[in-house]
């Protein structure tokens, strides 16, 4: 079996990080993209921030460039705002929504391509359990 080529976004903590340890166990090769190089053994960082729409583009093509493409995707990169919704600075939730929305529209525009042309590839987008279950304060 060949091994399988990951890149994880917001894999230097979090759920992102532990998704990552345990894609590397069960025996891909793992890239993640965050802010923070905060090293995992096995697991090979690239420095970019995902509402960096051209920084996102050039850490995939360093990944297609050293392994000819990626076969999966998992967005994780993300956080949530707690308060009450009047309370809420406008430019933080600005912030949350280009981070948890457009980075992940971010780095799957820069890698559909090459899964297309592979004719393969899995993209998980990790979200909040706060999309479905209504939790107090936690409206964005």
């Amino acid at each position: 079996m060949n091994e399988k080529i990951a890149l994880i976004t917001g894999g230097s903590s979090g759920i992102g990080r532990c998704t990552a340890l345990s894609l590397k166990r069960m025996g891909c090769k793992v890239y993640e993209i965050s802010r923070r190089n905060i090293p995992a053994q096995g697991i090979i960082h690239l420095t970019a921030d995902v509402t960096d729409e051209a920084a996102v583009k050039t850490a995939v093509e360093t990944v297609v460039n050293a392994e000819g493409g990626i076969d999966i995707l998992i967005n994780c990169a993300g956080f949530g705002i707690s308060g009450a919704v009047e309370f809420t600075e406008e430019a933080e939730v600005k912030k949350q929504f280009d981070v948890n929305f457009f980075g992940t529209v971010n780095v799957t525009k820069a890698v559909l391509p090459f899964m297309r042309e592979k004719k393969k590839g899995r993209i998980v987008n990790v979200s909040s359990v706060a999309a479905v279950a209504h939790i107090p304060f936690q409206t964005y």
